[in-house]
């Protein structure tokens, strides 16, 4: 089963964060629809063909477009319940061309009515699709995706709806009938005929149900496009019970059902949108994961042979200690930089701290005691990459402390590495040194505030000649 990327990549929300959505959209939904019923509300109802066409256009592209990208994440995944998810949104988006075209094509009334009742079936169709996506189960897949199929799917749905349409038309009894004037078409009512009205209930239920199951889904999946696909299935539904009373699908007449479908569509829109960023974002992630594995090969097979070869033809007999030296902490270097490429360093500072002082105490045989509090390093205003930086920083100077205190100090106590709240220090009691007589000419030393500045740290060095030194770092 091949690996898809989700959401969770870009960092998990809490359940409750991702349900936000879906009850915002309910009181919104709840608000325009409830203020559009009350008598002593002012009422959104508008009679404007242009305003139609217009609105038909924007649901059409946008539901195709959602269609499109949803398309996508079925082809890496192969779920079933995300290839019912690009088929509902192909009918609700063929649904509204439908209503656009195909009047316009058919002179008469006969041609209105088969317009109408196709696109009505279609969005009926739709709506069952999307539910059906909402509460199939993510394990169902397919062995691969089959785009000829499922397109061809489609089109014969749409084929033969229409084609019923047509072919019936002379039967089919007027969805809804209105007038020119604003008061008896701006009243709520039920005038349209059973069927129509039993079909509008059923896609509201299909709205409804799939709205709740997809905010379900995703606080459990940390999905991010499923919760945004379930805060428009709720405004779609309260878009089908405004239709129910004021039936401005049929119509020219522009309602405030019409202004809460689109806002479903542009919903729709924005998850699949963030599907796609998810993916590129988890997708980047993993080239960049590969790129690491690589040059950790290469630095193992290549530089950390060599250097290895140097150290053993340095030690034996005749050979120079001082390239043996440079050729430890080369490889020490080297091996440590591998370990981040393979596994980048994660967890607390503590623990990163600890783990390097012990490594560089291992690589010169002293030892070291640690007395780490629970800092994790950061500075108000720093942001991830700050944070992350000044981490390597305080790794790379406690190792480099803890070298040079076991190559150079001679002492037999160990040596104190110490971590505390915007402070890091590392103290040996061997024979010390004079600072001021140091002259900067230890590259270690100089190193160590390097690091530490271009961090924002300040590296202080503390030593008396018999005494033993302190390194130490504030932030």
């Amino acid at each position: 089963m091949r690996a898809t990327p989700r959401a969770g990549a870009l960092g998990r929300q809490p359940p409750v964060a991702m349900l936000r959505r879906t009850g915002a959209a309910f009181v919104v939904g709840a608000a325009v629809t409830v203020g559009s019923l009350l008598p002593s509300a002012p009422h959104l109802v508008v009679r404007s063909a242009q305003a139609h066409l217009v609105l038909e256009t924007v649901v059409t592209a946008a539901a195709a477009l959602a269609a499109l990208l949803s398309y996508g994440r079925y082809q890496r995944g192969t779920a079933w319940r995300d290839l019912l998810l690009v088929h509902a949104l192909a009918l609700l988006s063929v649904a509204a061309l439908v209503h656009i075209t195909l009047a316009h094509v058919l002179d008469g009334t006969a041609g209105e009515r088969a317009a109408a009742w196709a696109a009505l079936l279609m969005r009926v169709g739709g709506a069952a699709a999307l539910l059906g996506a909402a509460l199939t189960a993510p394990t169902w897949r397919r062995p691969a995706a089959q785009p000829v199929a499922d397109v061809g799917f489609v089109v014969a749905i749409i084929a033969v709806v229409t084609g019923l349409a047509l072919v019936l038309a002379g039967r089919l009894p007027d969805i809804v009938r209105v007038s020119a004037a604003l008061e008896s078409s701006g009243a709520p009512g039920l005038s349209a005929p059973p069927a129509a009205l039993v079909a509008q209930v059923v896609t509201l239920g299909c709205f409804a149900a799939a709205g709740a199951a997809f905010a379900l889904r995703a606080s459990r999946a940390d999905d991010a496009m499923l919760s945004w696909f379930a805060a428009a299935a709720v405004l779609g539904a309260w878009a089908r019970l405004s239709y129910l009373v004021y039936p401005s699908l049929y119509s020219d007449w522009f309602y405030a059902g019409d202004l809460l479908r689109l806002g479903c569509y542009v919903l729709l829109v924005v998850g699949a949108v963030v599907e796609i960023r998810t993916y590129w974002h988890v997708s980047t992630g993993i080239a960049v994961e590969a790129e690491r594995r690589r040059l950790a090969r290469d630095l193992h097979d290549g530089v950390v042979q060599e250097l290895g070869w140097i150290r053993t033809q340095a030690t034996r007999e005749g050979g120079d200690r001082r390239i043996a030296g440079a050729a430890d902490r080369a490889l020490f270097e080297a091996r440590r930089a591998i370990a981040a490429l393979v596994s980048p360093a994660e967890g607390p500072l503590a623990a990163q701290v600890g783990q390097a002082a012990e490594e560089a105490a291992d690589a010169v045989g002293v030892r070291v005691r640690l007395e780490l509090g629970a800092d994790d390093g950061a500075d108000p205003g720093d942001d991830e990459q700050q944070l992350a930086g000044r981490r390597e920083a305080l790794v790379r100077i406690v190792r480099e402390a803890v070298l040079n205190a076991g190559k150079h100090s001679g002492a037999s106590e160990p040596v104190v590495v110490q971590l505390g709240p915007g402070r890091l220090s590392v103290t040996d009691r061997g024979c010390g040194f004079d600072p001021d007589g140091h002259n900067g000419t230890g590259f270690g030393l100089i190193a160590m505030a390097d690091r530490a500045e271009a961090v924002g740290a300040t590296l202080t060095v503390r030593s008396v000649r018999g005494s033993g030194t302190t390194v130490e770092v504030s932030w």
